[in-house]
Protein backbone atom coordinates (compact mmCIF):
# COMPACT_ATOMS: atom_id res chain seq x y z
CA UNK A 1 0.00 0.00 0.00
CA UNK A 2 1.51 3.39 -1.04
CA UNK A 3 1.26 6.65 0.89
CA UNK A 4 -1.69 7.89 -1.19
CA UNK A 5 -3.80 4.87 -0.23
CA UNK A 6 -2.86 5.23 3.43
CA UNK A 7 -3.69 8.93 3.38
CA UNK A 8 -7.10 8.22 1.82
CA UNK A 9 -7.73 5.65 4.51
CA UNK A 10 -6.87 8.24 7.16
CA UNK A 11 -9.08 10.92 5.60
CA UNK A 12 -12.07 8.57 5.41
CA UNK A 13 -12.07 8.42 9.21
CA UNK A 14 -10.96 12.00 9.88
CA UNK A 15 -13.25 13.41 12.56
CA UNK A 16 -13.51 16.85 10.96
CA UNK A 17 -13.76 15.81 7.29
CA UNK A 18 -16.99 17.76 6.71
CA UNK A 19 -15.04 21.00 7.26
CA UNK A 20 -12.27 20.20 4.76
CA UNK A 21 -11.74 22.60 1.85
CA UNK A 22 -8.24 21.59 0.81
CA UNK A 23 -5.40 19.12 1.29
CA UNK A 24 -1.68 19.65 0.70
CA UNK A 25 0.96 16.98 1.23
CA UNK A 26 4.57 18.00 1.85
CA UNK A 27 7.88 16.66 3.13
CA UNK A 28 10.18 13.90 1.94
CA UNK A 29 7.48 11.86 0.22
CA UNK A 30 6.96 14.82 -2.12
CA UNK A 31 10.42 16.41 -2.34
CA UNK A 32 12.19 13.04 -2.50
CA UNK A 33 14.54 10.78 -0.51
CA UNK A 34 12.23 9.67 2.31
CA UNK A 35 13.87 7.43 4.91
CA UNK A 36 12.48 4.71 7.14
CA UNK A 37 11.89 7.42 9.75
CA UNK A 38 10.04 9.80 7.43
CA UNK A 39 6.45 10.67 8.23
CA UNK A 40 3.83 12.02 5.85
CA UNK A 41 3.17 15.72 6.50
CA UNK A 42 -0.35 16.80 5.58
CA UNK A 43 -1.88 20.27 5.72
CA UNK A 44 -5.66 20.07 5.88
CA UNK A 45 -7.27 23.37 5.00
CA UNK A 46 -10.51 23.86 6.88
CA UNK A 47 -13.37 26.15 5.98
CA UNK A 48 -12.64 29.78 6.81
CA UNK A 49 -15.63 29.99 9.17
CA UNK A 50 -14.43 27.33 11.64
CA UNK A 51 -13.17 28.45 15.04
CA UNK A 52 -10.72 25.63 15.77
CA UNK A 53 -7.45 24.11 14.62
CA UNK A 54 -6.12 20.60 15.10
CA UNK A 55 -2.65 19.07 15.06
CA UNK A 56 -2.07 15.37 15.49
CA UNK A 57 -0.49 12.10 14.41
CA UNK A 58 -1.94 8.82 13.26
CA UNK A 59 -0.24 5.61 12.21
CA UNK A 60 -1.95 4.04 9.20
CA UNK A 61 -0.63 0.65 8.10
CA UNK A 62 2.83 1.45 9.45
CA UNK A 63 3.01 5.01 8.07
CA UNK A 64 3.01 7.89 10.54
CA UNK A 65 0.80 10.70 9.26
CA UNK A 66 1.38 14.09 10.87
CA UNK A 67 -1.53 16.38 10.15
CA UNK A 68 -2.14 20.09 10.60
CA UNK A 69 -5.75 21.25 10.20
CA UNK A 70 -6.27 25.02 10.06
CA UNK A 71 -8.54 27.59 8.46
CA UNK A 72 -6.75 29.84 5.91
CA UNK A 73 -6.52 32.82 8.28
CA UNK A 74 -4.54 30.71 10.77
CA UNK A 75 -2.10 29.59 8.07
CA UNK A 76 -1.51 33.23 7.19
CA UNK A 77 -0.73 33.96 10.85
CA UNK A 78 1.83 31.14 10.80
CA UNK A 79 3.35 32.69 7.68
CA UNK A 80 3.69 36.07 9.45
CA UNK A 81 5.17 34.56 12.60
CA UNK A 82 7.67 32.47 10.66
CA UNK A 83 8.67 35.43 8.51
CA UNK A 84 9.40 37.63 11.52
CA UNK A 85 11.63 34.90 12.97
CA UNK A 86 13.30 34.08 9.61
CA UNK A 87 11.99 30.54 10.09
CA UNK A 88 10.08 29.81 6.88
CA UNK A 89 8.92 26.30 7.75
CA UNK A 90 5.26 26.83 6.89
CA UNK A 91 6.04 28.77 3.72
CA UNK A 92 8.44 26.09 2.46
CA UNK A 93 5.91 23.35 3.14
CA UNK A 94 3.30 25.16 1.06
CA UNK A 95 5.71 26.10 -1.74
CA UNK A 96 7.09 22.57 -2.13
CA UNK A 97 3.89 20.72 -1.23
CA UNK A 98 1.57 18.87 -3.60
CA UNK A 99 -2.08 19.91 -3.75
CA UNK A 100 -4.48 16.96 -3.55
CA UNK A 101 -7.67 18.95 -3.01
CA UNK A 102 -8.52 22.64 -3.41
CA UNK A 103 -12.27 23.25 -3.45
CA UNK A 104 -12.07 27.05 -3.24
CA UNK A 105 -8.63 27.75 -4.71
CA UNK A 106 -7.39 28.85 -1.30
CA UNK A 107 -4.53 26.35 -1.16
CA UNK A 108 -3.13 27.69 -4.43
CA UNK A 109 -3.47 31.24 -3.08
CA UNK A 110 -1.49 30.27 0.01
CA UNK A 111 1.24 28.74 -2.14
CA UNK A 112 1.57 32.00 -4.08
CA UNK A 113 1.56 34.09 -0.90
CA UNK A 114 4.29 31.92 0.62
CA UNK A 115 6.45 32.31 -2.49
CA UNK A 116 5.94 36.09 -2.57
CA UNK A 117 6.86 36.31 1.11
CA UNK A 118 10.14 34.41 0.66
CA UNK A 119 11.02 36.45 -2.42
CA UNK A 120 11.20 39.54 -0.17
CA UNK A 121 14.32 37.95 1.40
CA UNK A 122 13.52 39.61 4.75
CA UNK A 123 14.60 42.97 3.36
CA UNK A 124 12.24 44.76 5.77
CA UNK A 125 13.68 43.14 8.92
CA UNK A 126 16.43 44.63 11.09
CA UNK A 127 18.80 41.83 12.11
CA UNK A 128 21.84 43.84 13.18
CA UNK A 129 24.06 42.31 15.86
CA UNK A 130 24.32 44.90 18.65
CA UNK A 131 27.10 45.35 21.20
CA UNK A 132 25.33 43.16 23.75
CA UNK A 133 25.12 40.35 21.19
CA UNK A 134 28.82 40.79 20.45
CA UNK A 135 29.65 40.61 24.13
CA UNK A 136 27.68 37.36 24.36
CA UNK A 137 29.74 35.89 21.50
CA UNK A 138 32.98 37.01 23.16
CA UNK A 139 31.85 35.63 26.53
CA UNK A 140 30.87 32.25 25.04
CA UNK A 141 34.31 31.95 23.45
CA UNK A 142 36.00 32.92 26.71
CA UNK A 143 34.01 30.29 28.64
CA UNK A 144 34.89 27.63 26.08
CA UNK A 145 38.57 28.49 26.19
CA UNK A 146 38.48 28.15 29.98
CA UNK A 147 36.69 24.80 29.73
CA UNK A 148 39.15 23.52 27.15
CA UNK A 149 42.26 24.64 29.03
CA UNK A 150 40.98 23.03 32.25
CA UNK A 151 39.79 19.88 30.48
CA UNK A 152 36.30 20.16 31.94
CA UNK A 153 34.08 17.11 31.69
CA UNK A 154 31.20 19.22 30.37
CA UNK A 155 33.28 20.88 27.64
CA UNK A 156 31.53 19.06 24.77
CA UNK A 157 28.08 19.90 26.14
CA UNK A 158 28.93 23.61 26.52
CA UNK A 159 30.70 23.64 23.14
CA UNK A 160 27.69 22.47 21.16
CA UNK A 161 25.25 24.66 23.10
CA UNK A 162 27.43 27.70 22.41
CA UNK A 163 27.90 26.71 18.77
CA UNK A 164 24.12 26.60 18.36
CA UNK A 165 23.82 30.16 19.76
CA UNK A 166 26.69 31.38 17.59
CA UNK A 167 25.18 29.96 14.40
CA UNK A 168 21.73 31.25 15.30
CA UNK A 169 23.02 34.82 15.66
CA UNK A 170 25.09 34.64 12.48
CA UNK A 171 22.32 33.18 10.34
CA UNK A 172 19.85 35.77 11.58
CA UNK A 173 22.37 38.51 10.84
CA UNK A 174 22.74 37.41 7.20
CA UNK A 175 18.96 36.77 7.01
CA UNK A 176 19.21 33.07 6.23
CA UNK A 177 16.93 30.47 7.83
CA UNK A 178 18.62 28.47 10.58
CA UNK A 179 17.72 25.02 11.78
CA UNK A 180 20.05 22.65 13.61
CA UNK A 181 18.78 19.81 11.43
CA UNK A 182 19.67 21.51 8.14
CA UNK A 183 22.72 23.70 8.77
CA UNK A 184 25.31 21.05 7.79
CA UNK A 185 23.23 19.97 4.80
CA UNK A 186 23.05 23.60 3.71
CA UNK A 187 26.82 23.43 3.30
CA UNK A 188 27.27 19.85 2.06
CA UNK A 189 24.09 18.47 0.46
CA UNK A 190 22.16 19.53 -2.64
CA UNK A 191 19.33 17.23 -1.53
CA UNK A 192 18.90 19.19 1.72
CA UNK A 193 19.18 22.54 -0.08
CA UNK A 194 16.48 21.59 -2.57
CA UNK A 195 14.17 20.11 0.06
CA UNK A 196 14.25 23.22 2.27
CA UNK A 197 14.83 25.80 -0.51
CA UNK A 198 18.16 26.80 1.01
CA UNK A 199 20.75 29.00 -0.67
CA UNK A 200 24.50 28.61 -0.36
CA UNK A 201 25.90 30.70 2.48
CA UNK A 202 27.51 33.94 1.22
CA UNK A 203 30.95 33.43 2.79
CA UNK A 204 32.76 30.21 1.83
CA UNK A 205 35.34 30.62 4.60
CA UNK A 206 32.60 30.83 7.21
CA UNK A 207 30.88 27.82 5.62
CA UNK A 208 34.09 25.82 5.96
CA UNK A 209 34.54 26.85 9.59
CA UNK A 210 30.94 25.91 10.42
CA UNK A 211 31.42 22.51 8.82
CA UNK A 212 34.65 21.94 10.76
CA UNK A 213 33.06 23.01 14.04
CA UNK A 214 30.35 20.40 13.54
CA UNK A 215 32.20 17.39 12.14
CA UNK A 216 35.70 17.50 13.64
CA UNK A 217 36.29 14.97 16.42
CA UNK A 218 39.42 16.38 18.02
CA UNK A 219 38.64 18.94 20.75
CA UNK A 220 41.66 21.09 19.97
CA UNK A 221 40.74 21.27 16.27
CA UNK A 222 37.14 22.13 17.10
CA UNK A 223 38.27 24.80 19.55
CA UNK A 224 40.55 26.41 16.95
CA UNK A 225 37.77 26.51 14.36
CA UNK A 226 35.24 27.85 16.87
CA UNK A 227 37.63 30.67 17.79
CA UNK A 228 38.25 31.49 14.12
CA UNK A 229 34.51 31.42 13.42
CA UNK A 230 33.67 33.70 16.34
CA UNK A 231 36.33 36.24 15.38
CA UNK A 232 35.31 36.11 11.72
CA UNK A 233 31.69 36.88 12.66
CA UNK A 234 32.68 39.64 15.07
CA UNK A 235 34.90 41.25 12.42
CA UNK A 236 32.07 40.95 9.91
CA UNK A 237 29.86 43.01 12.22
CA UNK A 238 32.38 45.78 12.88
CA UNK A 239 34.67 44.13 15.42
CA UNK A 240 34.56 43.98 19.21
CA UNK A 241 36.91 45.21 21.94
CA UNK A 242 36.12 43.87 25.42
CA UNK A 243 38.07 46.74 26.98
CA UNK A 244 35.67 49.24 25.39
CA UNK A 245 32.42 47.34 25.88
CA UNK A 246 29.50 49.36 27.20
CA UNK A 247 25.80 48.89 26.47
CA UNK A 248 23.29 51.50 27.56
CA UNK A 249 19.54 50.86 27.48
CA UNK A 250 16.33 52.00 29.14
CA UNK A 251 15.21 50.41 32.41
CA UNK A 252 12.22 48.06 32.31
CA UNK A 253 10.12 49.92 34.86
Amino acid sequence: MNWEERLNKFLENFKYKNDIDGILVCGSFITGNPSSHSDLDVHILLKEKVDYRVRGNKIVDGLLIEYFANPPRQIREYFKEDYSEIRPMAQIQFITGKILLDKTGEVQKLKKEARKMLDKRYSDLNTDINELNKYELWDMLDDLQDGFENDRDDFDFIYYCNLDKLLSLYMKYIKYPYHKKTILGNITSEIVKNKYLLEELPDKQISGLIKNCIILKNKEDRMKNYELLTNKILNLTGGFDIDKFEFKSLVDC
